[in-house]
């Protein structure tokens, strides 16, 4: 054999490699592209973030109250995006692509999923039942326009941010004290920590979705303040979780790392996004936080 046919041959070799490679990562791409414009993603995110809280609170996990937080999460989610396909058209359109063509599978699995999750609740306890419609009575009043010459909740700028942060933080701090003794104390401390950390990332994705809620004239935050003060109330409010830090070391708190870990990620992503705007990533780098924290608790 040559020296030129064996030159041809690794040449070959070199192409069938590179477009395996590129074949498998656009298969890859695909895959997290549907697992989150499903709410696959989120749902599990969510169900991870009550997983942490019941570490902090040191609470022996219920599983069925997991499955539960991950079901009623994928439910409001899910049918939040049929509801916002016009938007989605101009902010994600391949996700709203992917909704549309299959729509009938997007609007029924999240009913069934919220049938589930109320089911799982009223055989836990009734305030289980309370913390998990949470989500969706929240939802519902801030969506509906209760009178014509009042504008609705959601077209009202940041309360869009309030309330998904607080349907988020009511279930991930009450759900794990249900029937439990807590300091309130301490309870509080817990409440901050999660609404802070997702009021920001809510802020965030309406950052990177600012140029569609011009177009559909739907105010938001950056809308409103600009890419830089957006960024800048940000920080901020990251920074008032140092205090967060300081007051857990009172309750000598056993993961008091992992609390430094998330205020330091918080900062690196905020930086990150507020320089480069891609919707898949910052699916992954922000809704999958809790997927590494998660995995951090287990080790420690």
């Amino acid at each position: 054999m040559t020296m030129t046919q064996l030159t041809g041959e690794t040449s070959y070799l070199n192409i069938i490699k590179t477009r395996l490679y590129h074949s498998l990562y656009r298969s890859l791409v695909k895959i997290v592209i549907i697992l989150t414009s499903s709410s696959v993603f989120i749902a599990f995110s969510g169900c991870l973030k009550t997983f942490f809280s019941f570490s902090l609170y040191n609470i022996p996990l219920s599983y069925p109250l997991l499955i539960a937080t991950f079901l009623v999460i994928y439910s409001v989610y899910g049918l939040n995006k049929i509801t916002d396909t016009k938007e989605d058209q101009l902010n994600t359109p391949e996700r709203s692509q992917i909704i549309s063509s299959h729509r009938k599978l997007f609007t029924y699995t999240p009913i069934f999923a919220l049938i589930i999750s109320l089911v799982i609740g009223i055989f836990n306890s009734w305030n289980a039942l309370l913390v998990l419609i949470f989500p969706l009575i929240t939802g519902l009043i801030y969506s509906i326009k209760f009178h014509p010459r009042i504008p609705r909740l959601k077209d009202i700028c940041g309360v869009k941010n309030f309330s998904v942060a607080l349907s988020w933080t009511v279930g991930n701090t009450f759900l794990p004290v249900i029937n439990q003794c807590v300091d309130f104390l301490f309870m509080g401390l817990v409440f901050y920590f999660f609404f802070i950390k997702s009021f920001i990332n809510t802020v965030l994705f309406d950052l990177l979705d600012r140029e569609g809620d011009k177009k559909n004239k739907t105010i938001t935050i950056p809308v409103v303040m600009g890419k830089s003060c957006t960024i800048l109330l940000l920080l901020i409010l990251n920074t008032t979780m140092i205090l967060v830090i300081q007051l857990a070391l009172t309750f000598k708190l056993l993961l008091i790392n992992l609390l430094i870990f998330c205020t330091v990620y918080s900062y690196l992503y905020i930086f990150y996004f507020s320089h480069k705007e891609n919707r898949l990533e910052m699916d992954i780098l922000v809704d999958g936080e809790w997927i590494l924290v998660a995995l951090l608790t287990i080790l420690l």
